[in-house]
Parts: C-alpha cells; structure tokens; sequence
C-alpha cells in the first residue's frame, strides 16, 4: 500500500466523464482510496544520530484539486494556495511530489503534476485533522515541548498545530527529519466520514466592469439558505464532497 506509487500512476480523466462541480460524486469517489491510504500512514519524526523519534497520524484530510488552463471542461478549486494567479500574469512552478506545502490554513502534502497541453494539475492533501504518538520518543531535558495528549478518536482538530507536531519535536541544533511512511495493507483504516470540506466557498466568475475580465469570486450569503451556508455563515458552501475522516461527524 505505497502512497508515492498510487500517486504517480492516478489520472483523475481515466475514471471516465466527470462532473467539474463533482454533482455525480465520480471525483469524491477516485480520490477515496488515496484518502485511505493517506489515513492509514503516518509521519514519522526523527531525531538525527539517535533512536528517538515521535509519528504524526493523519485521521481527516481534505482533497483539494485545480487545473491549470482554459476550457468548460477544466476543474477549478479557487481556493488552492499555490496556483497561477487569475489573471495569468503569475505562474508558479509544479511542485516536486510530496512536498509539504505550509500555508495560513496548515500544511498540504502535495501531488502535483504536469497535464495535458504543459498545463499543471494542483493536487493536494490538507491535513484536516491528526494526533502524535511520542511513545518512542526519547525525553532529555531540552525535550519535553508540547505535552498535549491526543489520540485517533479524539484527535487535534486545529490544522495550524501540525507546524508544531512536525517541526516542534526536535533542536535544529541536532538536526531532525520527516519521513512519509506508509501502513500496511491489514493496517488500512476504514473511512467513516464523508463531507464537504469546513468553510470552503463556492466560486462564481464575477465580471468587476475593470478591463481585466471576469474572475472568481466566493458567493456571498446574500439570499442564501442558512443550511447551505460555510459553518462561519460568510459564503455559500462548496458542496463538494471532499473530505474524508476515519471517525465519524459528531456535529450531526
């Protein structure tokens, strides 16, 4: 069960005809199996020149996916950090993949690739939701940073934290590495939740009357239903269901 290999051979258009706004559920469904395989590995921390090391599990992460280009046909995620500005006048390059993106809404493990026409594909992870096993970590007196206890039922639900679970654990003075390591095949865990990702809005394209053309903008709650709103009330909720948890939604 290796992430990396499930990665590099996905092509999201092998799945057949798919609906850019996701309304069949196809998407939800392709990405579901890297989902399981991101929630059933972890990360692992490790000291340099020692046996001490902490794992990070993922138990929520939510998939982002945008493509690079023009056509009716391109899937769009506005919301994605690292991508082309709209109006074409900044391009960013492709990252290497599995590379740890950090951003103001915490850190995506990342999947992108060139598509058709040198066109890139931005695809992503975000760690929604994880927890830390310092079992094996060896405590000196410099080492006892972070004393928070969470477990995969009761998981840390603030994604900004896994700065500090990844890079917080050891001096940089020792050194220290992070490593992606993949569960087994018997370890695989069971996806028991499935919804839309928290407080991501729906796009429209918005012409401004600028010369500049339309661009995306989020929906205002203006004439919204209260149901169909993000949870912060802002914006119309994305209704893409692309998140995916191994515990279920105690909000229900």
């Amino acid at each position: 069960m290796e992430l990396k290999n499930e990665i590099t051979k996905f092509n999201l258009r092998e799945n057949g005809e798919v609906d850019k706004d996701d309304k069949n559920g196809k998407i939800s469904e392709a990405f579901k199996p890297i989902a399981e395989m991101i929630l059933s590995g972890y990360f692992k921390v490790s000291k340099n020149n020692s046996a001490s090391y902490v794992t990070v599990h993922p138990t929520c992460v939510e998939m982002y996916y945008h493509e690079e280009g023009e056509g009716d046909d391109k899937i769009k995620d506005y919301i994605v950090y690292h991508r082309n500005s709209n109006d074409g006048k900044k391009e960013v390059s492709v990252f290497p993949l599995g590379v740890l993106h950090n951003h103001v809404s915490g850190i995506d493990l990342t999947f992108e690739r060139m598509g058709e026409n040198n066109n890139p594909i931005r695809f992503s992870a975000l760690i929604r939701e994880f927890w830390v096993d310092k079992s094996h970590k060896i405590e000196e007196s410099h080492e006892n940073y972070g004393e928070e206890i969470y477990t995969e039922s009761n998981p840390e639900k603030r994604p900004t934290y896994l700065y500090e679970a990844l890079y917080s654990q050891y001096s940089v003075f020792d050194g220290f590495s992070v490593q992606w390591v993949d569960g087994n095949e018997d370890e695989r865990k069971e996806i028991r939740c499935v919804k839309n990702r928290l407080n991501v809005a729906e796009y429209d394209m918005k012409d401004n009357n600028d010369g500049k053309g339309p661009k995306p903008e989020k929906i205002k709650k203006d004439g919204i239903s209260k149901e169909l709103l993000t949870k912060n009330q802002s914006y119309k909720q994305c209704q893409r269901m692309w998140s995916y948890s191994i515990n279920e939604d105690k909000t229900k």
